[in-house]
């Protein structure tokens, strides 16, 4: 028993100093640029969202992307179609985004959250709102910052 809490704490221990490591090395001006860099890509995609030019949203999603949406997990296959086949029915879609929070988690990583309030008006008239938080995911992939992760909640009242 002694013997695997021992290996399981080094283990934890490891794992932690692996994920720091990359985090306490970058000075504050590395991790301002990073930070910018990141805030500037979260804006562009937002940005894509409210032209509704779903070709430009999809480009801020890495390969390997995936999400949670309101507690189903989707691939990114399932996110690009299904950006693809909504935007084109959205006359209108305006999105405010409060709160917005950039975490720094290594040269190549960082953590976006925030609360959105999101207002469409579809081919049909109809109008939606939904609010609620998010959480993205960027990683450096060469010299973009792609969504690697997401997790929206659109289950709080507006």
């Amino acid at each position: 028993m002694t013997r695997s809490w021992i290996t399981c704490a080094v283990a934890c221990w490891v794992a932690v100093a692996a994920c720091t490591a990359g985090r306490s090395s970058l000075d504050d001006r590395e991790r301002a640029a990073v930070a910018a860099a990141v805030d500037s890509a979260t804006r562009a995609f937002l940005a894509a969202q409210r032209d509704r030019d779903a070709g430009h949203a999809v480009a801020h999603l890495a390969p390997d992307f995936s999400m949670f949406n309101d507690g189903i997990r989707l691939s990114y296959d399932a996110v690009a179609s299904s950006i693809h086949q909504t935007m084109g029915s959205f006359r209108h879609f305006e999105s405010a985004w409060t709160d917005m929070s950039v975490r720094v988690l290594g040269r190549d990583a960082a953590v976006v959250s925030f609360t959105f309030r999101d207002s469409i008006v579809t081919t049909d008239d109809e109008i939606l709102r939904f609010t609620g938080p998010t959480t993205l995911v960027w990683e450096r992939r060469g010299s973009d910052w792609l969504i690697v992760y997401a997790h929206v909640d659109h289950a709080m009242p507006q």
